[in-house]
């Protein structure tokens, strides 16, 4: 046999054998592909009695009362542009709302859990929440301004149920509206504080601050629900339910399959079912690790940079999402340092009214964790002098102590301390960008 035919048989043979073993692992790589991965999503268990639901019912006929009433749509107007409002407008106003008020506060004493089906195409609707929010508030601040300070606590601790009625069982974008609803129940309280030193008050406070220690909807509990909607997402890309497309913009057009055309959109499927696959592992491994750092109270978590999360997560399906959950706990520390500063205003002005004498330290309050800032994990800077009172201030987002000098901003800034009291934007700096307000300086209170 001539030589050239036995090479040329011989290399026939090694390419068969290559071809065979790459129809392998090619066989093999399409089955691991369309294998559907073991992932375990707990079911969502309502409470009976769920209250929930029923805010959105709540809202439609408020709101359809409100647009059939231009006297009322009037008044509405004028309460968002924060401009005056007459004393038969006032009057009117709260007999209109009155059975709504009184509604909505039947629900705050219910269980309530967020109703939703893990489904990122069913964007919460929490409209009605804030508008009830800012009704209640409206109340509230005139209660303060007659100094009924009894009855405006009473209303921020109803609004203070609502915003964990919003949070729990919710996603991010629930917790972030439960600060919102927070906010408006404290900023009023905030701006009225260096006035409060009636002692059913200032116990009021004190107490609200103590159980918001004890009952708030603490951030993990949200994050861990947008984990197992992830994993559910994932899941459904994995097994072809749903695009790596529509992920990233649930409310786009029609599928991938339908623009690209056949061929192409069979091909857009393996890749998604291979870019979800090769995703979770890296999902599955960060996102518990984040659930169990925000366990910690917020002084005692890791600090990561942006660039820190980015490098950590590296699937560009993860990029999408972890990054940015994991800088949320941002929000948490500023509404936690705000209400322990609440309280330990309370408790300070408690104890010179009790024993004539501010307190030596903080940890003379005997407040435990309340004392402590989440931005420093160390307890919050207090001063007190013989004329100006007593200074209280947390060291903010930066973590440095600027003496006291706080923003005109209601929440913790890069820059400056955050004091216990919010100042409200003067006449004169009105229309001022926010970042261009001048700093204010510290603020004593007696």
């Amino acid at each position: 046999m001539h030589p050239n035919f036995t090479s040329m048989r011989k290399w026939k043979v090694v390419c068969g054998i290559a071809a065979g073993v790459a129809l392998l692992v090619c066989a093999g790589a399409l089955g691991w592909v369309f294998l559907p991965p073991r992932l375990e999503v707990p079911p969502r268990q309502y409470p009976p009695n769920n209250a929930y639901p029923e805010y959105g019912a709540l809202r439609e006929q408020m709101r359809g009362h409100i647009v059939r009433d231009a006297r009322l749509t009037r008044i509405e107007r004028a309460i968002v542009s924060q401009q005056p409002l007459s004393a038969a407008d006032r009057a009117y106003y709260l007999q209109q709302m009155a059975p709504y008020l009184r509604r909505y506060e039947q629900l705050t004493q219910r269980p309530s859990m967020v109703v939703y089906e893990r489904d990122i195409t069913l964007f919460p609707k929490l409209a009605g929440v804030r508008e009830l929010a800012r009704i209640d508030s409206y109340f509230m601040r005139e209660e303060l301004r007659q100094r009924r300070y009894r009855d405006a606590i009473r209303r921020a601790e109803r609004l203070m149920r609502l915003a964990d009625q919003v949070r729990n069982g919710g996603l991010l974008t629930h917790y972030l509206v439960g600060a919102a609803v927070n906010a408006i129940a404290i900023d009023p309280i905030r701006e009225e504080l260096p006035r409060i030193r009636d002692r059913a008050a200032l116990e009021a406070l004190l107490q609200i601050a103590r159980a918001y220690e004890q009952q708030r909807v603490p951030l993990w509990k949200c994050i861990e629900e947008e984990y197992y909607l992830g994993l559910k997402m994932y899941q459904e890309i994995a097994t072809g339910r749903r695009s790596a497309q529509r992920l990233t913009d649930p409310i786009s057009g029609t599928p991938s399959e339908q623009m690209i055309g056949w061929a192409r959109g069979i091909i857009r499927g393996i890749m998604d079912r291979y870019l979800a696959k090769t995703a979770i592992p890296e999902y599955r491994r960060l996102m518990p690790r984040l659930i169990e750092e925000l366990k910690q109270p917020p002084g005692k978590r890791p600090q990561r940079s942006k660039a820190d999360l980015e490098r950590e997560t590296r699937h560009p399906l993860n990029q999408i999402t972890i990054p940015e959950l994991a800088r949320s706990g941002e929000n948490e520390a500023r509404e936690v340092v705000v209400m322990r500063l609440i309280g330990c205003t309370a408790a300070i002005r408690l104890h010179k009214l009790r024993t004539g004498n501010y307190p030596a330290s903080l940890e003379a309050l005997q407040l435990g964790e309340m004392i402590i800032d989440p931005f420093s994990g160390k307890p919050f800077v207090y001063k007190t002098d013989p004329r100006a009172g007593f200074l209280l201030y947390s060291v903010s987002l930066n973590g440095v102590d600027d003496g006291g000098v706080t923003t005109y901003l209601p929440f913790a800034e890069a820059s400056g301390d955050l004091s216990p009291v919010k100042v409200p934007v003067p006449t004169h700096l009105k229309g001022t960008p926010l970042q261009q307000l001048p700093p204010i300086a510290p603020i004593w209170l007696r």
